[in-house]
């Protein structure tokens, strides 16, 4: 996928759908990574310590649907517990008159592995454009990060990006923590892309369908 004769031609046609990576200070895409992303693929770049267990993931993807209804499947409780690996309970504590900013109880069940996992975010949220997020109370030693998205192709799809620190509860076996990088982070985008592209199908159906 990161061949050579890929570079020029992705270069050239992809200057302008991905220039807002660009402008991203932490999280430039090569002309390599780009052109994975029209093929379809998630770019995942993770900076994780020696052992594995915490560390920092970007990530970026390209979405068959416009940031609108991207933004919506991602601040819903409901369409979050569809597809986040291991979220059991996710409920919206407040959120300031005008919508800005939001605290969000969540709890992750891994099983027999480890305890139940137990917290709050607070989110700041710019609609359909950003969502930054951080552990304000619960059981992480630290979680944060932000999601942006950018209107693509005249705004049909959606180019998300992803940044999150995670160094998880001290409970949690180190194998378990290595793998919520390796499986469970990557699985998570991979579900939210299928889950907001069969919702796009879904109205894009409903509206074409004569009453």
């Amino acid at each position: 996928m990161e061949c050579a004769v890929r570079w020029i031609a992705a270069a050239l046609s992809l200057g302008l759908v991905l220039a807002p990576l660009a402008r991203a200070a932490d999280f430039e895409l090569t002309p390599a990574e780009s052109a994975r992303l029209q093929n379809t693929e998630i770019v995942i770049r993770a900076s994780l310590e020696a052992n594995g267990r915490r560390g920092t993931v970007r990530a970026a993807m390209l979405i068959e649907a416009p940031p609108a209804l991207v933004f919506e499947m991602m601040t819903r409780c409901a369409e979050a517990l569809k597809y986040v690996p291991h979220l059991k309970r996710c409920r919206i504590r407040e959120h300031a008159a005008d919508m800005s900013s939001e605290l969000v109880e969540q709890e992750i069940d891994l099983g027999w592995y480890s305890p139940r996992i137990q917290y709050v975010l607070r989110a700041d949220i710019v609609p359909d454009q950003s969502i930054t997020f951080r552990q304000v109370s619960g059981d992480f030693k630290a979680n944060h990060g932000m999601w942006e998205l950018e209107p693509s192709d005249e705004g049909r799809r959606t180019l998300l990006r992803y940044r999150v620190y995670l160094d998880p509860p001290g409970f949690v076996p180190t194998w378990l923590a290595r793998s919520t990088f390796k499986r469970e982070l990557p699985q998570m985008l991979t579900d939210l892309r299928r889950h907001c592209e069969a919702e796009q199908a879904l109205r894009a159906h409903a509206n074409a369908t004569p009453n």
